[in-house]
């Protein structure tokens, strides 16, 4: 099997040659390649390249686009500061009032903001690596870009306030602002596919539990996380690809509802228990993770990462299975923690 077909193999339920591994690699490509992060981030080519050279150097089963998260918000009119070296960080939202959603427009993502540097450099991957491996598309979830566009204190606040009078004008417009940004998602994903990639995603990072209830995940994040990925799952399936649902922190109260999005994979943060995890879901929907990016990945020994890749492996078994990180790879993690990630799959 090509590691396209191992990765696809696995997020779809079976059981492949032998268990895929894909650290999300993001930035710490740009540090194998030794290129500047602001330099990487607005160059399509520049990524590309530092993707496949990392894929060179580790032989993992996916590259992935990404950088950061301000590609698709910018498009909405969202402003940025730009750095030498490191992502690039929010200077002025573009909803400053409720009233200000009423004037946003789901951008074009062949046109607007940095969508297009990611989607040239999702096919270029799909050039260079000409189907020898699967190319993860990056994707900020609809919860996540909503704080983005208002600022994400400003959004949380609002959410609460709205609580407070359910059913009225304050909701509605979050509601319209969480639509928006859903649509723009779609929109971006399916470029994405168009583009080459075999692998979209919601990343909703700003969904997590550390940051809101469960309550608030089933009642604003859950609805347009489903609204994707039932709008995605049959174009991706006219493409062999597949979908993603990640979000950071322990979702474990919630492990149902996201596998009820319909995403094919539940990429899980090392705060979720695997071997629970594959208990309440079951062997069909495919889990993805979760070492510890900064303790393990970073701040560990090799034979500790050899460690815990070899107990998320007997945690969540061998069927439907992809070792990854739990959040992106940190840029400074020694590449010997990645070497031994990607050999315990090959055992």
């Amino acid at each position: 099997m090509t590691s396209r077909d191992r990765l696809l193999a696995a997020a779809h339920g079976g059981t492949p040659d032998r268990i895929p591994v894909a650290p999300y690699l993001g930035n710490h490509g740009a540090r194998v390649a030794g290129v500047a992060i602001g330099a990487y981030c607005r160059s399509g080519p520049l990524m590309a390249d530092a993707q496949y050279r990392a894929w060179q150097l580790y032989g993992q089963d996916a590259v992935v686009a990404q950088s950061d998260n301000y590609y698709i918000a910018e498009g909405f009119g969202v402003e940025v500061d730009h750095h030498e070296d490191s992502t690039p960080t929010l200077k002025n939202p573009v909803v400053h009032t409720l009233q200000d959603i009423d004037r946003l427009r789901v951008p074009n993502p062949t046109t607007d903001g940095r969508m297009p540097v990611y989607l040239e450099a999702i096919r270029r991957l799909a050039s260079l690596t000409r189907g020898r491996v699967a190319v993860r598309a990056p994707g900020t979830g609809p919860f996540s870009l909503a704080g983005h566009l208002m600022g994400t204190e400003s959004f949380l606040l609002e959410l609460a306030m709205a609580d407070r009078l359910p059913g009225g004008p304050e909701e509605q417009a979050l509601r319209r602002l969480l639509e928006l940004t859903t649509q723009a998602l779609i929109r971006f994903a399916t470029a994405c596919l168009e583009a080459g990639a075999d692998l979209v995603q919601a990343g909703d990072s700003l969904a997590s539990l550390d940051m809101i209830s469960p309550a608030m995940y089933r009642k604003w994040a859950w609805p347009m996380e489903r609204t994707f990925f039932e709008t995605l799952r049959p174009i991706a399936a006219q493409r062999g690809a597949a979908t993603l649902l990640h979000i950071c922190g322990n979702m474990s109260p919630v492990l149902e509802d996201m596998a009820a999005t319909g995403a094919h994979i539940l990429e899980l943060d090392h705060k979720v228990c695997l071997r629970e995890a594959r208990q309440r879901l079951g062997p069909g929907i495919c889990l993805m993770g979760n070492l510890e990016p900064v303790e393990c990945l970073w701040r560990g020994t090799p034979a500790e990462v050899a460690t815990a890749a070899r107990d998320a492996i007997v945690a969540a078994g061998r069927r439907a299975f992809i070792l990854g990180s739990g959040c992106e790879v940190p840029v400074l993690a020694p590449r010997e923690n990645l070497f031994v990630m990607v050999a315990a799959t090959r055992h």
